[in-house]
Formats: C-alpha cells, structure tokens, sequence
C-alpha cells in the first residue's frame, strides 16, 4: 500500500540512521543546545578497527550536529540533531511518491506532517502529535527505537570490521541485532546481515554510514547517513498549537503504532 509505504518512510530512515532527538528518560527537554563539548571521546587508542568504529559512533551521539539522508527511491532527508538534549528536526523529499514529510522531536514529544498527496490520509496536512514515551518497546516511533546510542550498539555486534584507508571501514550488520530495527524490518530484510561502508572524520566522529540494502533485497539500494558540523547549535520548535492535532489512532498503526 503506497500510504503504507509512505508512513513509514520517515521513522525508517532514522531509525536505520540510529539518530534521535531522545536520550535517557531522566534527562530533562530544552529547545535549545549543541555544544559538543561533552561528547565523549576515547581516552586510549581503540585495540581494533571495530573498537575504532564503536567509539565514533559513540562520541557522534553524545554530540550535535547535521544530518543527510538518502534511501531508495531518492528519498532525502536533512535537518539537524542534538543527542544530548534530545532534539531532531527532519525535512523529508519524497517526491517520487509525490510527497513530502516533516519532523520534529522534543523529549517525549515527537511531531509530524505529510504534505503532498499524503496530507488528505494523514490529519489533512496538519501537524500530528504523539507522546513517544507511550509508544511499545516495538514500535518504530518509540523512544526505545529510536535512542541515539542505538548506532553504536549495532556497531558493537557488526562482522568482520575492517579498516580499508584512513578512516574508512568496512563490515557487515545483523538488522535482527540492531535496537533500532522493528519486527516488520527484519521481516522485510529476511534476516540477512547487510554489508556496510562507514567514514570516520579527523576529529573521530563517525561521519558516514551507507548501508547496503540491495545485496539483501534486489533494487533496495543503499541507505546513506552523513554527519557534518558536529557541535553546532541545534534549536527545535514545537509547531504551533492552532495547527497542531494528537496523532490519530489510523496513523499510529501505518507508522507501526
């Protein structure tokens, strides 16, 4: 079902992005923030090239930044994060299913919106909010899901990590082990690992990861996120109230609810 499809595009492509705007439950909500400079970094040279990957992925999460994504289809996604304070703010081109998605996430409070021939389906082009917390564990719009710390523990059950240049590694990943797949993306990638290149910058943030879908599923191509401007001031607004309704019950279920 193409509105099916379409709903999930978005969660799907953080949640393969390993990127947020939630941290721990305990930590309290700003709009504002992203200074980088309690990103954690590695204290000691990592032992191996995927000890050096994990740590990149770790020290990206506990800081801000820019992100870009593709997907299949020319799907696109860009916008900006700030894994401490638990902000992300998304704007998605999906037009080759003649439509287009924004989102935004505060703590708890995540918001979306469908433009294009998506808005008549979904609250009529209107803001839909949803307590993220209330979410099940399974479901891909959950804080569980989506935690930003999710990209290092998939990196930590990765295979055969290796180093191929300055910064650049290559390995593969089982979607089954990730915290951040959901039941209907390990069916969709039939439990099959899929290989992956990553980028790490000169300052040791993980700056690029390309998953390979298409050696999984014929014509899926690749998923691609890159990170950039890390330690930039990130400020996210929840729409306003007037143009603003709770998620309905419809729309929960296409996003995996």
């Amino acid at each position: 079902m193409k509105m099916g499809r379409l709903a999930v595009t978005g969660v799907t492509l953080v949640a393969l992005a390993g990127l947020s705007a939630c941290g721990d439950k305990g930590t309290p909500a700003t709009t504002t923030g992203g200074t980088g400079s309690t990103a954690a970094a590695a204290t000691t040279a990592p032992a191996n090239p995927a000890e050096e990957l994990v740590a990149a992925a770790r020290k990206l999460t506990g800081s801000s930044g820019k992100i870009h994504l593709t997907s299949v289809g020319g799907i696109t996604a860009d916008g900006s994060f700030d894994a401490e304070n638990r902000l992300i703010a998304l704007t998605l081109d999906m037009s080759s299913l003649g439509s287009t998605a924004e989102m935004r996430q505060i703590g708890n409070d995540l918001y979306v919106k469908y433009g294009g021939d998506a808005a008549k389906s979904f609250a009529d082009g209107k803001w839909m909010h949803i307590d993220a917390s209330k979410m099940p564990s399974t479901s891909a719009l959950s804080l569980e899901k989506n935690d930003p710390r999710n990209s290092a523990k998939m990196l930590e059950a990765a295979i055969g990590v290796t180093k191929t240049g300055d910064g650049t590694f290559t390995g593969s990943v089982d979607m089954s082990k990730s915290p951040s797949a959901t039941p209907e993306m390990v069916k969709l990638l039939k439990g099959k690992t899929v290989p992956f290149t990553a980028e790490v910058d000169g300052q040791g943030y993980l700056s690029k990861m390309a998953l390979d879908i298409d050696s999984v599923i014929s014509g899926g191509g690749q998923t691609v996120a890159s990170y950039s401007d890390m330690g930039t001031k990130v400020s996210v607004s929840a729409p306003p109230a007037s143009q603003t309704v709770e998620m309905p019950k419809s729309a929960i279920t296409m996003m995996g609810g």
